[in-house]
């Protein structure tokens, strides 16, 4: 199993975004150091804690690491013009020698959306559409396109992605019709931290279903999971103690939208329920814990879900840079290397 990073920015009140985000560049020259795959960045609009504009962190991220992938985790593609997404991401592609990763999803915020004046009711058809694009004007010397929001008639994309036959493309989802979407249309299905376990196994098991009605091969292509993972010195309850004051401020907003979900994968309506009663139920969600709970952790993923790379988001809203330091450091030297025996 593999190992990279999700970067969900959250500088604090007093820390700048050029000093935050240097932070983070370390982070993922620490973890390219320990033999990360992939860094990907967040995207999130009109709330002041993420950042908007995922490619342009992604490329900052590329020219400072030289064998990590980068890329997008996720970009909110039905937000965008597929043709400018297509030529932005082979550029980056193009730009580091074919280590772009684009990850792509539907979005749920209504303010997004708004902002935007495109419906959130079109978010499905819109990325369904916009992967088909983009994989179109990847692959065609000579591309045209036709669809009920784009068109596109003899475009020449320069440059060039130079990963063959184009950048991988993974599509996050989380419920069903959204996981029969991502096993259709993308190369790999970018599975969420938000939902329970034993949901998660029925939707691997539809994924596989959907992909072998497409002549797919599960085990051909790439099975990433996004995980939140924070690893400690200390023992797991001991180690939540520690982390869950960052941890907890991602998941009320999360709540607070209406992505969060029960044990049995019901979104949560705010209005009728109180955040307070999941708070410690989360801790389950989470791989928290020493090196050797963590590595058990991620083990059982592994063998249950059959991923072969585990996407970490570890630096929490306010969470000191050291202290995720430390954490990656942990996991890189004591947690990934029990995963390779």
């Amino acid at each position: 199993m593999k190992f990279g990073l999700v970067l969900c920015n959250h500088p604090t009140s007093s820390e700048g975004l050029d000093e935050f985000f240097r932070g983070q560049i370390e982070q993922v020259r620490l973890a390219e150091k320990l033999g990360g795959d992939a860094a990907l960045v967040c995207e999130h609009h009109f709330e002041g804690s993420h950042l908007p504009s995922p490619l342009i962190a992604a490329t900052a991220i590329a020219f400072s690491t030289r064998t990590i992938r980068v890329g997008t985790g996720i970009i909110l593609l039905a937000l965008y013009n597929p043709l400018r997404v297509a030529e932005d991401a082979a550029t980056i592609d193009a730009l580091t020698g074919g280590r772009m990763v684009l990850a792509v999803g539907h979005g749920y915020r209504e303010e997004e959306f708004a902002g935007y004046g495109i419906p959130l009711s079109e978010r499905f058809s819109r990325v369904e559409e916009g992967v088909n694009a983009i994989r179109a004007l990847w692959s065609e010397p000579n591309a045209s396109f036709s669809g009920k929001y784009y068109s596109y008639r003899n475009i020449t994309l320069a440059p060039r992605p130079v990963q063959t036959p184009h950048p991988p493309i993974w599509v996050a989802a989380k419920a069903e019709g959204a996981v029969r979407q991502a096993a259709r249309i993308g190369d790999a299905w970018f599975s969420d931290p938000v939902t329970p376990l034993s949901v998660l196994q029925d939707r691997y098991k539809l994924y596989r279903e959907t992909l072998k009605k497409h002549g797919k091969d599960f085990y051909s292509i790439e099975r990433p999971l996004f995980r939140e993972v924070y690893v400690s010195t200390k023992k797991e309850n001991e180690a939540w103690e520690e982390v869950k004051q960052y941890g907890l401020v991602t998941y009320g907003h999360y709540y607070k939208w209406g992505h969060f979900l029960d044990e049995s994968g019901k979104a949560v309506d705010p209005n009728n329920s109180s955040f307070e009663e999941f708070q410690e139920k989360l801790m389950q969600r989470f791989v928290v814990g020493s090196p050797d709970q963590c590595a058990e952790k991620l083990s059982k993923l592994q063998k249950e879900l059959e991923v072969t790379e585990v996407i970490c988001r570890m630096q929490f809203p306010n969470m000191p840079h050291e202290m995720a330091m430390n954490s990656i450091k942990l996991l890189g030297e004591k947690v990934m290397p029990q995963l390779k025996e």
